[in-house]
């Protein structure tokens, strides 16, 4: 399937060559505005094999591409320029019609985005993309090989805020298939009752089991004396503390862990068990070069530049540059 991807053929050789995966976190953040359809070209100009991108839905049904519930008023302006302001409507307050209005090209000046992104070059004019308009515009890469990495964005501890896990899968299939991407699409989420709704639907579709144990962050551990509810019952307690074990138990076919969650014996536990290892959100070189020495599948990074430098240097196969 799609996912096996870590050893490819060389043409130049026809040998064996490892390969890490290059995913640009929503198109390429560090360098051009998230989720749109000038972040992911940038991403291709760099050169990535996945596009890793945020899902949720309009008010009318509609998936759309985009991280936060609520429009971020640091990154949403009236087409005229005007920029939004506090508080916000959530997405689903909207149709997808009525989303058009708002450009997402730019960070406000002086925002903690832009502070956090200097290098972030704005482009006017960028709208919230659907499937449709970014299988439109990546259409050649996709001829090519490049995937598709879709995050659900749902929320077991807030349920009221969005689809139901089923209402998600079935909605997602249904769109996939019309769109003709199943073989060209991942998908992962934190929350794993969606993903478990998508193995009762289809088997084409590879499944990331995102996790995190971080103090801000954690859907691991148990709440309330049960288990996380992000797991949906695959509580690693009940497999000796071995999450990449709940994972595989629950179908997985990745794990897509923090990577400061990661050490060198855990990326291999989960590969003994036939999970690939992508990790997120990896940005810093330091940590690059951590992730490679650990032999990861798949590297999420805001600067999927600094990725390929990485991996260049050490003479991995780097995936096609797309664009001028």
């Amino acid at each position: 399937m799609a996912y096996i991807l870590r050893c490819i053929v060389c043409s130049m050789n026809s040998q064996l060559q490892p390969r890490i995966l290059i995913h640009g976190h929503r198109g390429a953040r560090g360098l051009a505005p998230e989720n749109t359809l000038a972040g992911f070209a940038c991403a291709l100009k760099v050169g990535v094999d996945v596009l890793e991108l945020d899902l949720r839905m309009s008010g009318d049904g509609k998936i759309v591409i985009h991280h936060d519930r609520k429009l971020n008023p640091d990154l949403t302006r009236i087409k005229a320029g005007t920029w939004l302001t506090p508080p916000t409507k959530p997405l689903d307050h909207y149709t997808f019609e009525a989303l058009q209005q708002f450009d997402m090209g730019h960070a406000r000046p002086e925002s903690s985005i832009l502070k956090r992104f200097p290098c972030q070059t704005a482009r006017d004019g960028q709208t919230i993309p659907d499937l449709a308009m970014l299988r439109d515009r990546v259409a050649p890469a996709l001829d090519d090989g490049l995937l598709l990495n879709l995050e659900i964005k749902s929320d077991p501890l807030k349920p009221e805020q969005g689809p139901t896990p089923t209402d998600w899968a079935t909605t997602l299939v249904d769109e996939l298939n019309t769109l003709g991407l199943m073989n060209q699409c991942w998908v992962q989420s934190f929350d794993w009752r969606v993903l478990r709704q998508i193995h009762a639907l289809t088997d084409k579709l590879p499944t990331g089991f995102l996790t995190s144990a971080q103090p801000d962050f954690d859907t691991i551990t148990a709440h309330a004396n049960s288990a996380s509810p992000w797991l949906d019952g695959y509580d690693p307690a009940q497999f000796s503390h071995n999450l990449p074990q709940a994972i595989a138990a629950a179908g997985g076919h990745y794990w897509g862990p923090c990577f400061q969650d990661l050490t060198r014996s855990r990326v291999a536990e989960a590969q003994s068990l036939g999970l690939e290892v992508h990790t997120w959100t990896v940005n810093e070189i330091t940590h690059i070069e951590t992730m490679v020495d650990y032999a990861v599948d798949g590297i999420i990074s805001d600067y999927p530049d600094r990725v390929r430098t990485v991996l260049a240097k050490r003479q991995y196969v780097l995936p096609t540059v797309f664009g001028d």
